[in-house]
């Protein structure tokens, strides 16, 4: 109830657009039906569309940026944030019986996850992974500039914590199978500590092209 009440104010009070809801709940249905994804386009329009960019949307009426611009930047975010979790989750959502890694991009690499196994192919898949996650919050890192100070040091820290979460996957050797990498408390301490001081603009992905830090390449076994 206190849920449905928060939606109803914001459809009420901030102007929510009613069809993000739609998508929403489409993308939830999708759950019960779909336990893979062919390609990362398939992916990316077919679920993530509804299940994370359009939390972006959502947040904006609420967050109020300076600029219509902001829209694209805080979508991104949204796949952001849930392409993390996906990376870092996959051997949970193995126990769930889904995989959310796209199946072109597996056997392109021949591996899968079902196995379990940290493979010199499965971390040169997972590396790329990565590098698409990362270029999500470069596009995503500009939208902190086109918030108001409160909404900016939000999301500014948000970003930086959940970014540091793929720092963790690759210190692990692209192990995602023994147990979930979280960010220590006092890191996310930290974390807060300088934005709050620095500003929320320091410390944020560079907006432009990959980082040449991944290969994207498949390495032989």
């Amino acid at each position: 109830e206190p849920v449905m009440a928060a939606v109803v104010d914001s459809l009420q009070r901030r102007g929510t657009d009613p069809e993000c809801f739609d998508r929403f709940f489409r993308a939830m249905e999708l759950d019960l039906t779909r336990t893979t994804w062919a390609t990362w386009e398939e992916l990316r329009d077919g679920y993530m569309e509804g299940s994370a960019a359009v939390i972006g949307e959502m947040m904006l009426p609420v967050l109020q940026p300076l600029t219509p611009a902001a829209k694209e930047p805080a979508r991104a975010l949204g796949h952001a944030f849930q392409l993390t979790n996906f990376l870092r989750d996959v051997g949970e959502d193995l126990d769930r019986g889904r995989v959310y890694l796209p199946q072109e991009d597996l056997a392109r690499y021949g591996v899968d996850p079902a196995e379990r196994r940290v493979t010199p192919a499965w971390r040169s898949m997972m590396a790329e992974q990565v590098e698409r996650n990362r270029a999500l919050y470069r596009q995503a890192a500009p939208g902190v500039a086109m918030l108001p100070p409160p909404g900016a040091r939000c999301v500014a820290t948000a970003l930086r914590m959940y970014a540091r979460i793929l720092d963790l996957v690759e210190a692990a050797d692209y192990d995602v199978f023994s147990g979930r990498h979280r960010v220590r408390p006092r890191t996310k301490v930290a974390i807060l500590a300088d934005v709050l001081v620095r500003g929320p603009r320091r410390g944020l992905p560079p907006s432009g092209p990959p980082s040449p830090r991944a290969s994207l390449a498949p390495r032989s076994q």
